[in-house]
């Protein structure tokens, strides 16, 4: 893996653009917006940034090669990654403003604007938008439950982890199945988005692997409580933590108690000011550079308590700007999941954001009895989409209650879909294990199409109660623990496990290696070492074979007579012996189009198409009548990956229906179509 495993409690350093302090004229008090930008200013992308690591952009080599799984172009950087132009910032900055939070992502900055100053900054010419910062509701957990369903520890039915009071809510999701393959998280970086996290010192994150944790309200990396913080300020996200990775064996383990962490405080829990969805904002923008694979966020919006704030016709997956962050992390390859709220019970009753972004995964909460809570918050959104997405248990939930007396308390007093959660982060945490090849969309496949009411989602339940052993095999046989050896002088060894719900066909498993430098593929036989357990395979490669080069895909068939293929993708993805998949992405020696992303999409969809020389490219959609919608290209293009996008428009501009719709490129006498949902 990218990172190394480091002690608890690290501090790293934090590559941001930066908290800016006005070096010119008083600060007068104000209300909090936010000032978008139409565009970077003078800006511009280098080769080398565009091309090389990262570095200069505070950009991870892990984060480059996520996103390589969902960008299919050279280029896995883009405008979104360029820093917000200086000179707009001193502009604020000589009328008086102090920009407290700067989103290269969303290209604008919050800042509180007196009234009288409020019309000049809409009048500077680069300002596209001014938008007030609406406010961070604490969701009070919800009192008055009924009789609760406890386990006594040592109840779990397997013998390899003892569940202990955590039984229950892992196994009404399938999880000890998960455990019991050997699929625990590992190799999965897991962000947090919380109030602040206490788990130094604590049995139950005894083994917990933090590799960075920053503070967003005092600029620090302590996310544990400070001097200054109000008492229990790191409760919440602490017993939220305990969830997901927590491991105290006969009294709370995680579902994802293998995976690596990383911690980000972004809620102040005294009063509820308008800074946290900024917080949000600024912490997504961290998590995704240094390469998390999930976001956990048991974190929600909509109104402050003077009735400032989003209205229900704005949860509509475009307007809130921590929807709009998040979407823009999930195109980047994150995993983002978020807890549906606790409004279902109040006036509100609805989601909050960012649940509603079109590639979040809402998660509900449902009893021990698998009943819907009287506070989870449903669906729809305001543009008709179904959410929550999934539910899991979210009372009943046991966690670490944070005591620094004694022995540690674990308690499940406290309900809402903070704790449901994690729960389902933690199993997208094992589906990314199982298939770390996989992006956001189809991890979301997974979770959401294996869930209990996949034939008939609805607005209360989403597509259902999660299934942690059934996700993990949604795409296919699990290809995994790859470990290579030398033999002899003439001979190398490339060993791993394979899974299958329905057993594997001994003779039927290939390995296709395509050695460095060469562009075939070679193809050999894989044979069952009895040496190395039930589902252990072997193959014998010619030394001459570089391994830490090697770049290879998996077939076999299972007794069902299924063929499967791994990494999920290939050949056009490939593993490789350094990350499990191969991060460089293939350059295709033809024309390509590419599936559309995110399909099925609301608002907008983007569609990427591979061009090897420069020519003409048309790129139409029809509808399911084959009736032609709307052109979207029409020119000539120079070599390489293009994008475009369509809104869900005809040619005049109007919307079109929810359905069915076909991309088609066509080049001189060739064409390429992909299947395109829209749903309103």
């Amino acid at each position: 893996m990218e990172w190394s495993r480091k002690s608890r409690g690290l501090v790293v350093f934090l590559f941001l653009t930066g908290m800016l302090w006005a070096q010119q004229g008083e600060v007068v008090d104000g209300e909090k917006y936010w000032v978008f930008f139409r565009d970077k200013g003078s800006a511009v992308l280098t080769k080398s940034q565009t091309f090389g690591d990262g570095s200069a952009l505070g950009i991870s080599r892990r984060a480059l090669l996520r996103r390589a799984k969902v960008r299919q172009t050279d280029n896995l950087m883009d405008a979104k990654d360029i820093p917000v132009a200086s000179e707009y910032i001193r502009s604020l900055e000589d009328l008086g403003l102090r920009p407290e939070v700067v989103s290269r992502w969303l290209n604008g900055v919050s800042v509180e604007i007196p009234p009288d100053v409020l019309d000049a900054v809409r009048a500077l010419s680069f300002v596209k938008k001014v938008q007030p910062v609406v406010s961070f509701v604490t969701e009070p957990p919800p009192v008055g439950e009924g009789p609760q369903k406890t386990v006594a520890a040592g109840a779990s039915v397997y013998e390899d982890v003892d569940y202990g009071y955590s039984y229950l809510q892992n196994r009404f999701i399938s999880v000890p199945e998960v455990h019991a393959l050997g699929i625990t998280g590992e190799g999965v970086l897991v962000g947090m988005m919380d109030t602040g996290f206490d788990y130094e010192g604590q049995p139950v994150f005894s083994g917990l692997d933090v590799v960075a944790e920053y503070d967003f309200h005092w600029d620090d990396g302590v996310t544990a409580d400070e001097d200054d913080d109000p008492a229990g300020q790191h409760n919440h996200g602490t017993m939220v933590l305990s969830i997901i990775g927590g491991f105290h064996e006969g009294y709370l383990v995680g579902p994802a108690y293998g995976a690596s962490f990383a911690l980000a405080k972004t809620e102040w829990t005294s009063t509820e000011t308008r800074v946290e969805e900024d917080h949000w904002v600024e912490g997504i923008e961290w998590l995704e550079n240094l390469g998390v694979d999930v976001v956990s966020s048991s974190l929600g919006y909509n109104i402050f308590d003077d009735g400032f704030g989003y209205t229900r016709d704005q949860l509509n997956g475009d307007v809130c700007v921590t929807t709009i962050a998040a979407d823009i992390a999930a195109s980047k390859g994150v995993v983002v999941v978020n807890c549906a709220g606790n409004e279902r019970n109040s006036s509100w009753e609805k989601i909050l954001s960012p649940a509603d972004g079109d590639s979040v995964i809402a998660v509900g909460a449902v009893s021990p009895g698998g009943t819907l809570t009287y506070f989870s918050s449903v669906g729809p959104t305001a543009d008709g989409r179904i959410k929550p997405d999934v539910v899991a248990m979210g009372m009943g939930v046991y966690y670490v209650s944070p005591s620094r007396k004694g022995e540690p308390i674990y308690s499940n007093s406290i309900p809402g879909t903070s704790f449901s959660c994690p729960l389902v982060a933690g199993v997208c945490a094992l589906v990314l294990q199982a298939h770390p090849e996989l992006g956001p969309m189809e991890v979301r496949d997974a979770i959401r199409e294996t869930a209990d009411r996949a034939s008939d989602p609805d607005t209360l339940y989403g597509w259902g109660l999660v299934d942690a052993y059934e996700a993990v095999f949604y795409h296919g046989m699990i290809f995994m623990n790859f470990r290579s050896d030398t033999v002899t002088h003439d001979e190398a060894i490339l060993d791993m496990d394979i899974l299958s719900k329905d057993g594997v066909v001994e003779d039927s498993v290939f390995l296709s290696y395509r050695a460095d430098g060469e562009d075939s593929f070679q193809e050999m036989k894989m044979t069952r070492w009895v040496d190395g357990g039930a589902h252990r395979f072997r193959s014998i490669l010619p030394s001459s074979v570089n391994m830490d080069n090697l770049r290879f895909f998996v077939t076999a068939f299972d007794t069902l007579g299924r063929e499967h293929v791994g990494p999920v993708g290939a050949p056009d993805v490939l593993y490789s012996l350094s990350d499990d998949w191969d991060g460089e992405p293939s350059v295709p020696d033809d024309f390509r189009l590419s599936q559309n992303y995110p399909n099925p999409f609301n608002s907008e969809t983007k569609i990427a198409f591979y061009v090897p020389r420069r020519c003409r490219v048309t790129l139409k959609v029809y509808n399911l009548l084959g009736q032609e919608v709307i052109t979207l290209e029409d020119r000539v293009f120079n070599p390489g990956w293009q994008e475009t996008t369509w809104r869900g428009v005809d040619r005049w501009g109007k919307m079109v229906s929810s359905g069915i719709y076909f991309g088609r490129m066509d080049v001189g006498s060739g064409s390429e179509v992909c299947k395109m949902i829209l749903v309103k």
